[in-house]
């Protein structure tokens, strides 16, 4: 009986020891992802006039960019576009000047959800993969990842209006 409570305890030891192992990998892992999440919402604070944050992206299309969506000091709706430049073995950072910061309110573009249901009456029977805002070509839009049921697809639609930027990437198949 007690050498038998002696391998529960050592099994649960070594569970819980395998449970944090994993843990401390997967901070390990994300770490410089979490960097510069972190480093786009100050930079986000500082010069594009964010107050709280509600979601981010990071964006890697012509340039990295984190965009940040929450509120400004007057409780609106605020999309943030910060840039990021790479540095050799390290995150990446913000761009060191605030002329690439750009900042919109979301009522003056379509939000998420407008943007998913246009696409919807647009695309019918698609799969949406991935919606995120982005910059393509120098315009503020939103890149659409989607799957037909053949192929797979990347498209853009101006965070504008809604309207299509008139491109489409295929993906091959496997």
């Amino acid at each position: 009986m007690k050498n038998k409570k002696k391998w529960i305890v050592v099994a649960i030891l070594a569970v819980i020891l395998i449970l944090v192992s994993i843990f401390w990998y997967y901070s390990y892992v994300t770490q410089d992802q979490v960097t510069e999440r972190n480093a786009a919402i100050v930079k986000a604070k500082q010069s594009g006039g964010l107050v709280t944050t509600t979601q981010t992206w990071k964006s890697v299309w012509d340039q990295v960019y984190w965009v940040v969506q929450g509120k400004n000091a007057q409780n609106e709706n605020i999309m943030v576009w910060v840039p990021f430049q790479k540095v050799e073995g390290q995150p990446n950072v913000p761009v060191a000047d605030n002329s690439g910061v750009h900042t919109e309110l979301l009522k003056n573009g379509v939000d998420e959800q407008k943007m998913t249901a246009m696409i919807q009456q647009q695309l019918p029977g698609i799969d949406i993969v991935r919606l995120e805002p982005s910059v393509f070509k120098g315009q503020y839009v939103w890149q659409l990842f989607y799957d037909d049921g053949s192929h797979h697809y990347y498209t853009f639609y101006r965070f504008s209006d809604g309207g299509s930027m008139g491109v489409k990437y295929t993906l091959p198949n496997n």
